[in-house]
């Protein structure tokens, strides 16, 4: 997905990550994940899953995945 292409999508929030490092993203993503079993309403649940997807093309996006 293009930069552009996120912008437009605008989810779940507008930010550039660029300037994140492949360990910070891997932190937020443990963080998440770490959470996820918190979730007791399913679409808290599904947002959550949302908002590690958006982290994980971030990852792949700017090719930081080893």
């Amino acid at each position: 997905m293009s930069k552009e292409a996120r912008k437009e999508n605008n989810f779940p929030f507008d930010l550039d990550l660029s300037n994140l490092d492949t360990g910070s993203i891997t932190n937020i993503l443990n963080d998440i994940e770490s959470h996820l079993y918190l979730m007791e309403d399913e679409s808290d649940l599904s947002q959550l899953l949302r908002v590690k997807a958006f982290f994980e093309d971030e990852l792949k996006v700017a090719h930081r995945l080893h």
